[in-house]
């Protein structure tokens, strides 16, 4: 059985690129269980910033372990969950697809890009948590 960090079906999966401290990055590289704020590259107007939490995963699909550092400035597989039911429905549903840019946040800040690979359970139904 694979390890996941999440209880909750992840939606799609991407590559995620930490970026350095001289990228404007993280001074200290983060750990899995990270909860970055997900916004689109290719947003318009006003920043916008949703709850879509990232799973870094291994090759062999399991969870990285929390206690261990990520690494910086490499490609990294990420399994990636939107929280909000109502907003995964109407506001991402429609629009994340393989080849999608985004950017992850630590509040106004970019601190890693992806770009999703794979949708997964995005289209499906979320089963109710018993």
């Amino acid at each position: 059985m694979t390890y996941r960090l999440y209880p909750v079906a992840d939606d799609f999966e991407a590559r995620i690129r930490i970026l350095r401290a001289d990228e404007g990055g993280r001074l200290s590289p983060p750990r899995n269980g990270i909860r970055w704020d997900f916004a689109y590259a290719e947003r318009s107007g006003d920043l916008e910033l949703f709850m879509i939490w990232p799973d870094f995963m291994l090759p062999s699909g399991d969870s990285w372990a929390c206690d261990v550092p990520l690494p910086v400035d490499q490609m990294l597989l990420a399994r990636m969950s939107v929280l909000n039911d109502t907003l995964r429905l109407q506001v991402h549903r429609p629009r994340i697809r393989p080849g999608l840019r985004f950017h992850c946040h630590e509040g106004p800040k970019v601190v890693a890009v992806g770009e999703v690979t794979r949708i997964t359970g995005l289209d499906l139904a979320r089963p109710a948590v018993a």
